[in-house]
């Protein structure tokens, strides 16, 4: 005989929808931490410019070299076959592999003791950091319910952005502060310089993260989906050459978007320094604040889309946002010459992520929409690498013509807002361009989406 209960009985949860939650949200939380720690290993690299530059003697040039050529041009040529790896053979230990790569090439950035040791040390940091949107992009959709991946897309996005930006501000107050810590330091590195320190500072926690991405568990709904790559093995051609135009102007909007916002963030540091007179740990305060600034105010802009736009555009919402604020950006480049103090600097350099964030928090949605599942690291590692080829210009571009203009500030002032402005610019054309070709492609992708 059934017993009535007193009062209301409050819905539980099944236990494996709980069990199921725990996972995403751990898994989810994991990838914004390893993404946050990728960004401060390769912004330390900029935040650390000048002081690496007068130690080592380097020209504009091999700076601009290191940049470009070290971090973003091996970056791009591994992302292929990094994606093709994490299709065939998992995605989780793969990521785990890189995060130990790029922290050791942090920690051998900081022990180099000429321009070839740091371009290795550059280029194993790009190595190791290929894998990591063709990687996450393509996770992401394994750790979370169906229902919840644009959801967990945003929250990601917003997330590693945030975090990408304290982490700069946190760079920059550390570097202030090393010398505090000097005396606890073991012997061997009491005399190593400042921006040494840092570096190994930065690089430390590589093996903790790793180690969290090997804890990582699949959503239990979506553990099948690891079996669709091999299937597919050899479907990434076919599948580029009918939806070549797509992957064409989306990847190359977002290359030359990229390649913008190299052009100011690569030498910003530099230019506050020459030009201002801007101490290291100041610079990394001011980008980072206008980086975090910029990015809750883009992330407020792109979400005013949505509501104003959305149900108009239907799948090209995200490549119009993106299109849109790419314009934006190249007008705030533009305005960067005029500026009459650092801090002015650093608000123009937070309109320009401000206009790019309001898109970029819809970008893993605007990937994995256009790829099947089991071309998805693969196809995003293609946009990957066509991006990264084409910002590895940005800093070689910039510092040759810096150079040409015999390095003066306001030389390189002019050139990082030329090449930003002008890169944004077509930025902006491509992704307009996008629009049809890629409703096209998730309408014959992901029909259900149509």
């Amino acid at each position: 005989m059934d017993i009535p209960l007193s009062g209301r009985q409050r819905p539980v949860a099944p236990p494996h929808a709980v069990g199921a939650a725990a996972i995403a949200t751990y898994g989810l939380l994991v990838l914004i931490i390893a993404t946050v720690f990728a960004a401060i290993d390769r912004q330390i690299l900029v935040l650390l410019a000048e002081p690496m530059r007068q130690s080592l003697q380097l020209s504009d040039t091999k700076l601009g070299l290191l940049q470009g050529a070290g971090i973003t041009l091996f970056s791009g040529l591994a992302a292929l076959p990094i994606g093709w790896l994490a299709d065939r053979y998992g995605r989780r230990s793969l990521l785990a592999i890189c995060v130990l790569v790029w922290a050791a090439a942090t920690a051998a950035c900081g022990l180099a003791r000429d321009f070839p040791s740091l371009f290795l040390a550059a280029a194993g940091l790009g190595i190791g950091e290929a894998g990591l949107a063709p990687i996450v992009y393509g996770l992401i959709p394994q750790i979370v319910s169906a229902r919840r991946r644009v959801l967990a897309n945003g929250v990601y996005a917003l997330a590693a952005i945030f975090g990408a930006g304290l982490g700069i501000t946190l760079s920059g107050a550390m570097v202030g502060q090393l010398e505090l810590l000097r005396p606890l330091l073991p012997p061997s590195w009491q005399d190593l310089e400042p921006w040494r320190l840092a570096f190994l500072a930065v690089a430390a926690p590589g093996p903790l993260v790793a180690l969290a991405v090997l804890l990582v568990r699949l959503h239990p709904q979506r553990e099948g989906l690891r079996q669709a790559a091999p299937s597919a093995a050899l479907s990434l051609l076919p599948y580029s050459r009918a939806h070549g135009r797509t992957m064409a102007t989306v990847f190359g909007g977002s290359g030359m978007a990229t390649l913008g916002l190299a052009a100011g963030s690569m030498w910003l540091p530099i230019i506050a320094a020459r030009h201002f007179g801007a101490a290291t740990a100041d610079v990394g305060r001011g980008i980072g604040l206008a980086y975090l600034l910029g990015t809750a105010v883009g992330a407020l802009a792109g979400a005013a889309g949505v509501k104003l736009l959305g149900g108009r555009l239907g799948p090209a919402l995200p490549v119009r946002v993106v299109g849109v604020g790419a314009a934006v950006a190249a007008l705030a480049a533009a305005a960067m010459p005029f500026a009459p103090d650092a801090s002015s600097l650093y608000a123009l350099f937070g309109v320009q992520v401000a206009a790019l964030i309001a898109g970029s928090v819809l970008v893993p949605t605007l990937l994995q929409d256009m790829s099947p599942e089991a071309l998805r690291s693969r196809v995003i590692a293609v946009g990957t690498a066509l991006s990264v080829l084409l910002s590895a210009l940005s800093p070689v571009l910039v510092g040759a013509v810096s150079d040409l203009l015999q390095a003066t500030p306001a030389g390189l002032l002019a050139a990082a807002a030329g090449v930003g402005a002008l890169a944004f610019a077509l930025a902006a054309g491509l992704m307009f361009a996008a629009e049809r070709p890629y409703v096209r492609t998730v309408r014959a992708v992901h029909p259900e989406l149509g």
